[in-house]
């Protein structure tokens, strides 16, 4: 009888044990991510979001256009806060981004990209981000500098694993996709701006 008794004693103290991990864990991550940006809140709005699409399709006629000439033409991309934060909302509202993104920031700041957003991972996440995005032989090179869930900041070992994921993906499509060698990627003053020139 008593071995039955310290067996129950036991579970119970794992499964008290495993609801207070459950909490503390629930409690870090359902939390507040660090915002570092001390900047005004970007509006969203449809106008910005297609004025982005606009630039874009602009500058694949433009290197279409240098591409059936055979010639070498520089071309460049400006892309507000608003412009991004608008386009990523978009994206998320129309079910392209995977994740259900309720709220979103996109600042551009002393050469780094600083993103926030409020996610519905079946439950409401907090995420801060910021970025590096330098050119490494004429594609983006991603370099996450912080990644917060919450009250969690995740390791930078695990976020090195993850871009080296992402980035043989995006190299694959980068490929396929784009007719453009990128020369640099301006980060600052509310805008990002990409130059390069056509192949």
């Amino acid at each position: 009888m008593q071995a039955i008794r310290t067996i129950f004693l036991f579970f119970g103290a794992v499964f008290a044990l495993l609801l207070i991990a459950i909490g503390i864990g629930g409690y870090l991550i359902t939390g507040p991510a660090a915002r570092e940006v001390e900047a005004n809140p970007i509006p969203v709005t449809e106008e910005a979001a297609q004025r982005l699409d606009d630039k874009i399709h602009a500058l694949e006629q433009e290197i279409d256009q240098a591409s059936a000439m055979g010639v070498h033409s520089r071309v460049t991309l400006v892309i507000t806060e608003e412009e991004a934060t608008s386009k990523v909302k978009a994206l998320a509202d129309e079910g392209k981004t995977g994740i259900d993104i309720d709220y979103v920031q996109i600042h551009f700041i002393d050469g780094r990209v600083h993103a926030f957003a409020k996610i519905d991972l079946l439950m409401n996440l907090q995420v801060a981000l910021q970025a590096e995005i330098e050119v490494n032989d004429g594609k983006p090179d991603i370099k996450i500098v912080s990644l917060d869930l919450g009250r969690v900041s995740v390791p930078k070992t695990l976020i090195g694993q993850v871009m080296r994921a992402v980035m043989r993906m995006a190299d694959k499509r980068l490929e396929e996709e784009i007719d453009i060698e990128l020369e640099q990627i301006t980060i600052g003053n509310g805008q990002m701006i990409v130059t390069g020139v056509t192949k």
